[in-house]
């Protein structure tokens, strides 16, 4: 009798219901199971509806983008305002990645509005980021009629650049890191000579102006505070030329919970900002996957009209819908095809 009482003991289930026979543990147990699947699918669910896809965004982006073109062929800032060279510009590019041909109606009137508005001395608005922009969206159209156009803004650029590789807003401004950064960036873009004295010599200025916590702001010093912003778009600069993982750790470690970015640590998420560091996550292969969770967050803070809201345009006073920010969530969503140019 007691090997058999021994035999019984190792059989006997170690659990609360060791006691009841087995028919009500199965029992028990199978309902347990049943309303577990039941409160996940329904958590599933409810998630998954929550939550926009990809296809959703991109298009809802679009969509908001090409309805708000002005009858000049241009685009504003603000919906129903008058046409600005630059959003112009993030326009047609945003559409362009989107899939809409050179050819389209929407964006040969896109490039004749620029073409219309470059200056003599081939700027636009004698502004460097103007200029870079405007030289992009013109190439990415195949506006090949219009090749002059494209090399007098080039050759606007290179005069444009101060002794010491950097560019300023205007012609005569001091160098300026997010100036610098976004010139640097339009011409890797543009499949610029990399080796050429133009660019390694703005990379280097770049590369000398990092600030002593990893990152770059508008002014360098011991108190200067690395904008995220600032930052995002020196780095898609610099990867033309020197090796930014280091960096691309500074740029993570801004990312909040939420998984969007503000101008700096801890401050509040925003859609455009946001995209600037997508952009530079993916030009830089960020192994972690930083971006993707970038994406999320911008998926889930769309407008149900299409559009993103932003204070981060310096002409807006407070968070508004824009076209410019809408522009580079789309750039942001199609920042590994823009890469590929």
């Amino acid at each position: 009798m007691r090997p058999r009482n021994m035999e019984r003991r190792r059989q006997r289930p170690c659990c609360p219901f060791s006691n009841f026979p087995f028919p009500v543990i199965q029992q028990v147990m199978c309902k347990l199971w049943i309303c577990s699947l039941a409160i996940a699918l329904s958590l599933y669910t409810t998630t998954g509806m929550a939550e926009k896809s990809p296809y959703d965004t991109i298009e809802g982006a679009a969509s908001y983008i090409a309805k708000h073109q002005n009858d000049d062929g241009g685009w504003p800032l603000i919906p129903g305002a008058e046409s600005d060279v630059e959003v112009t510009a993030f326009a047609m590019q945003a559409l362009m990645l989107k899939g809409w041909g050179s050819g389209s109606s929407v964006i040969r009137r896109g490039v004749s509005y620029l073409i219309k508005h470059q200056k003599s001395d081939g700027s636009w608005n004698g502004n460097a980021a103007h200029t870079i922009f405007a030289a992009i969206a013109l190439k990415r159209a195949e506006a090949v009629e219009y090749w002059q156009a494209q090399f007098n803004g080039l050759k606007w650029l290179e005069e444009a650049q101060r002794e010491s590789g950097s560019w300023g807003r205007e012609i005569r401004q001091p160098g300026n890191p997010l100036y610098t950064g976004a010139v640097l960036t339009g011409l890797g873009l543009l499949d610029f000579d990399r080796e050429s004295e133009l660019v390694t010599k703005a990379a280097d200025w770049l590369a000398n102006r990092i600030n002593y916590d990893g990152g770059w702001s508008m002014e360098q010093g011991l108190r200067s505070r690395s904008s995220v912003m600032v930052t995002s778009w020196v780095l898609q600069g610099l990867s033309i030329a020197y090796n930014i993982d280091e960096q691309l750790a500074w740029l993570k470690q801004m990312q909040n919970d939420d998984g969007g970015f503000g101008m700096w640590k801890g401050t509040p998420s925003d859609p455009e900002v946001t995209a600037y560091a997508v952009l530079a996550l993916v030009i830089g292969e960020d192994p972690l996957n930083a971006d993707q969770v970038a994406l999320r967050y911008l998926r889930e803070v769309q407008q149900e009209d299409g559009s993103f809201i932003s204070a981060t345009p310096i002409e807006l006073k407070e968070p508004t819908a824009n076209l410019q920010t809408t522009c580079f969530v789309l750039w942001a969503i199609y920042a590994e095809k823009l890469k590929g140019k």
